[in-house]
């Protein structure tokens, strides 16, 4: 049998949304673990494209975030280290 691509979109939705359980859907819909898993990796692929731009945008101040926390000092650590450090008679 012949699906179309709304029929194979839905298809794959499903394994996903089953744990990417391609054997079990491939048995409800009467098809074939390889063709399920094709399915799904050609739906995979056409959601990140469609996604990439969104992700791009979104990475770069992540990683300027990240980055501006590691290079913060904590002060409850720093204020932690002072103790310490008096305790031992560092200061």
């Amino acid at each position: 049998m012949n699906y179309n691509e709304k029929q194979q979109k839905e298809i794959a939705q499903y394994a996903i949304e089953h744990d990417n359980d391609y054997k079990a859907t491939g048995k409800k819909y009467e098809i074939s673990y390889q063709q399920v898993a094709a399915w799904v990796r050609k739906y995979n692929k056409s959601a990140k494209i469609t996604e990439k731009p969104q992700e791009t945008k979104q990475e770069a101040p992540t990683q300027a975030s990240a980055l501006d926390v590691l290079s913060r000092k904590d002060p409850v650590l720093e204020a932690q280290l002072e103790d310490v450090k008096r305790r031992l008679g560092l200061l």
